[in-house]
């Protein structure tokens, strides 16, 4: 009688089995690992993809700002542009009105200067304060004009030139001081004296000549 025994057979597809399945197991663990990441990852993605599409929002936001600032800034430097040239333009006609009527001004100030019972073009109260400052900042009310006369002129770029005969050096000394009081001269400089006879009547004079700028 032959006998077979099945038993060892048995433990050697047992132990066959037992392997494969745990390679199974390894392989369901392994894949659902790959799920997971792979999920994660679109999460990741999702949220960086919204927050990359905000910044690109807010810059796009932004450029137009810049852009309507720039647009705003360059009308207002046209503005700006327009009203330099107005003020320009202004400036320029002033000047040659100044320039036409200061000419007379100047001729009537030296008439008002050296004409009886007047004096020079000075604010009251500007010459009350040079007054307190030093007395001797005045012009003498009782002088007599005729004493001093003029006889030549000149104005070039408001820088003039007088030039005149006086009775004394007194005489010169009060028509400079009455100049350097007037609003309408400045830098009064005398330039020199020297004696001088009238051929008519034979009187000692101080001839006389000055520089001052006018301030049309």
């Amino acid at each position: 009688m032959i006998r077979i025994n099945l038993l060892p057979r048995a433990k050697k597809q047992s132990r066959a089995a037992g392997p494969s399945g745990s390679g199974q197991l390894w392989a369901g663990l392994y894949l659902g690992s790959l799920v997971l990441f792979g999920i994660g990852l679109g999460v990741v993605y999702s949220v960086y993809s919204g927050q990359l599409e905000a910044k690109k929002q807010r810059n796009s936001t932004l450029d137009r700002q810049i852009a309507e600032a720039r647009q705003r800034s360059a009308g207002l430097e046209d503005l700006q542009a327009q009203m330099a040239a107005s003020l320009s333009l202004e400036e320029v006609v002033g000047e040659l009105n100044r320039a036409r009527t200061g000419p007379v001004r100047v001729v009537m100030e030296l008439s008002k200067i050296l004409s009886r019972d007047r004096g020079p073009t000075i604010d009251p109260q500007a010459l009350e304060r040079l007054r307190q400052n030093n007395p001797l900042a005045n012009f003498n009310r009782n002088w007599d004009v005729r004493r001093l006369w003029l006889t030549s002129f000149e104005e070039e770029n408001r820088e003039c030139r007088l030039v005149g005969l006086g009775r004394t050096n007194e005489d010169v000394a009060e028509f400079l001081q009455r100049l350097s009081l007037s609003e309408l001269f400045e830098n009064v400089t005398l330039q020199k004296t020297e004696s001088a006879t009238d051929e008519e009547t034979g009187l000692s004079l101080i001839g006389f000549e000055l520089t001052a700028r006018v301030r049309y």
